[in-house]
This record gives C-alpha cells, sequence and structure tokens, in this order.
C-alpha cells in the first residue's frame, strides 16, 4: 500500500467513527446537547445561496470550513473575505488565505470572528449588572493534497485536513480545539462531469466554562454534484449532525458570460434545516448572485428564516490562476 492509499484508508476510519456516539444523538431528542454551535455558522455566500450543498464542489480558501479536500483544488492563490449579517444583530466577518506549495499540496490558514453585540447582564434575582458583549474567535489551518495513485486522467482524488482553535468571551472565557477530514474525488472525462464528496467536522475538545467539558457539534457530511452542461451546476447533500435530526440540502447554479471576459451567476438552493417547524413565514430556500471580473468573484447570498429574520452575506474572493497548466477547473 503507497503512502498515499495509507492516508486516505486512515481518513476513512476517522470519517466513519471518530466519535463515539450516545443513545440520543443524531436526532432531536439531542437538541442542545452540543456546545459551540458558532462553529457550524456557514461561511462563504456561494455555498450559502446553494442551500449549503456545498462540500463536493468548494475549490478556494472557503474549503477549509465547507471540506478541506477542496484546497488542493487552489490553482496559485485564494484570498477570501466575508461580512455577515445574522439574525438578532449578530455579525461574523471570515478572512482566509490559501497557497499551493506544490503540484499536488495547498496550504491555508483563516481567522472567523463573530460579535453578538451587546446583552444586559442580570443576576438570579433579576437584577441589573451593566451589559457585557460576546465575541468568538475561531483560528484555523488547512492542508489539501491530491492523492496521486488514485488519480489519472479521468477522475482527481483529494484529501484534506482542517484544524482549529477557538475562543470564547462570555461572562466566563473557554477555549476549544477541532479538527475536519474530508475527500473530494471529480470525474471530469465524461459526458456530464460529477463529483463526490464525504467530511467529518468537529472533532476534537470542546470548551470547558466550568467543571463540564461541552461536546463539540460534531457533523458528517455526503455531497455530490453534477455538470448537466458547461454552464450549469447541480449538488446536494445529507448531513448528519450529533446534535439533531439529519437533513438534506439542493442547490444550483448557472453561469451567465458576458463581454470583457466578466461572468456572472445565479443561485438557489433549498436546505430542510432552515424549515423551523411551527414558525411562520418564509423559509427553507436560499438565493444568491456572483459576479466574477479576471481573478476578482464578489458573491452575495440572502436566507429568510420566517418571523425570526432574514441573513445575508457579502464576499470578496481573489483566485490567481496556476502559472502553468494543471487540471485546475475555475466555476
Amino acid at each position: 500500500m503507497t503512502r498515499a492509499s495509507a492516508a486516505l484508508l486512515c481518513a476513512l476510519v476517522l470519517l466513519l467513527g471518530g466519535r463515539p456516539g450516545r443513545a440520543q444523538d443524531f436526532t432531536s431528542r439531542a437538541v442542545g446537547t452540543a456546545g459551540s454551535e458558532f462553529l457550524n455558522l456557514d461561511v462563504g455566500p456561494r455555498g450559502i445561496a446553494m442551500g449549503g450543498a456545498y462540500s463536493a464542489i468548494v475549490s478556494d480558501a472557503y474549503s477549509m470550513y465547507w471540506n478541506p479536500a477542496g484546497l488542493s483544488r487552489v490553482p496559485r492563490l485564494s484570498l477570501a473575505a466575508m461580512h455577515n449579517e445574522y439574525l438578532a444583530g449578530i455579525r461574523m466577518q471570515y478572512l482566509a488565505y490559501a497557497q499551493r506549495l506544490n503540484e499536488h499540496s495547498v496550504l491555508a490558514g483563516g481567522l472567523r470572528f463573530m460579535d453578538a453585540g451587546e446583552i444586559d447582564h442580570t443576576d438570579v434575582n433579576g437584577n441589573a449588572q451593566g451589559s457585557f458583549r460576546p465575541r468568538n474567535y475561531v483560528y484555523e489551518f488547512g492542508w489539501g493534497q491530491s492523492i496521486a495513485d488514485l488519480t489519472d486522467a479521468e477522475h482527481d482524488v483529494s484529501l484534506g485536513l482542517t484544524g482549529r482553535y477557538f475562543h470564547s468571551d462570555l461572562l466566563a472565557h473557554a477555549n476549544g480545539y477541532a479538527g475536519d477530514v474530508g475527500i473530494q474525488t471529480h470525474y471530469t472525462e465524461t459526458a456530464m462531469p460529477f463529483s463526490f464528496s464525504f467530511v467529518a467536522q468537529n472533532m476534537g475538545s470542546g470548551q470547558k466554562f466550568d467543571y463540564v467539558r461541552d461536546t463539540l457539534p460534531f457533523r458528517a457530511r455526503l455531497g455530490a454534484a453534477l455538470n448537466p452542461i458547461p454552464q450549469a451546476l447541480l449538488s446536494m447533500e445529507a448531513v448528519f449532525p450529533v446534535s439533531n435530526d439529519p437533513f438534506g440540502a439542493v442547490g444550483a447554479e448557472l453561469g451567465l458570460d458576458a463581454p470583457n471576459g466578466v461572468k456572472g451567476f445565479l443561485r438557489g438552493g433549498f436546505n430542510t434545516l432552515n424549515q423551523f417547524s411551527g414558525l411562520d413565514g418564509f423559509k427553507g430556500l436560499s438565493l444568491g448572485v456572483g459576479l466574477k471580473l479576471i481573478n476578482l468573484t464578489v458573491d452575495y447570498s440572502f436566507v429568510p428564516f420566517g418571523m425570526l429574520g432574514e441573513t445575508h452575506r457579502f464576499s470578496l474572493c481573489w483566485d490567481l490562476p496556476a502559472k502553468h497548466s494543471r487540471r485546475f477547473r475555475a466555476r
């Protein structure tokens, strides 16, 4: 067995059995049993607009969140910045950078910062104690590697790892550590190119604010994507969170060519997690647009949550093409 094949086998073992389960895990009876749920607050307007069905598609600096195996498809470098206007005045910023090291490997690093705004602080009797401002920080690094002995002219196989350290400032402070592992497979020499993905997210040590350490919000993802025509992309995903019922997502993207090398994108998706049964209003769907100007892409996504409100993400992503010809495919 080659070293690359051994690495792939180890990743599969982690994906399938990297976390011990409890009787109520992966059901709605486990809602509220995991901490650090901010780790699962999606980043990247493109993937969000496509309903979150994105782990088989991602190929830029956002891969550290969705599927680190996607880093292996960064042609030369990728710099991404996102602003998230979330519910209840919560805001999040994200900055990530990925750099190709050689023909097969890409290294990346990123920072997430979430600010929940001012919250009134009261004691157990309801007496005012001033206010506090919850903040969460996530520092992460990623690595993506093409598996050379499993890649040929017809398909690409890649493996990726993400490691992260996170810190929360509430009335108390706590730190935690987590890691992701993912695989992507792309079949390119077919009438309709297609891809598959498998990811395990948030495995590690949770935060400890008092005497008990929180469970991490582990998730496993199975994804697939298809290019029925060169201008269109369809995707689907099944997600298995440790603290809720499994849910699914589907997404679509249509590319529109314009003069002078400009390209536009229309996106839509549906995510069953966002249904929130019992809440009135428009929910479950997601919409987005994108505009690519040579190496710079501007993306926006809109996701309504019924009576809770709506969310908006804005992103800039700068991707440099490869210096030499490789089998990297721009979106």
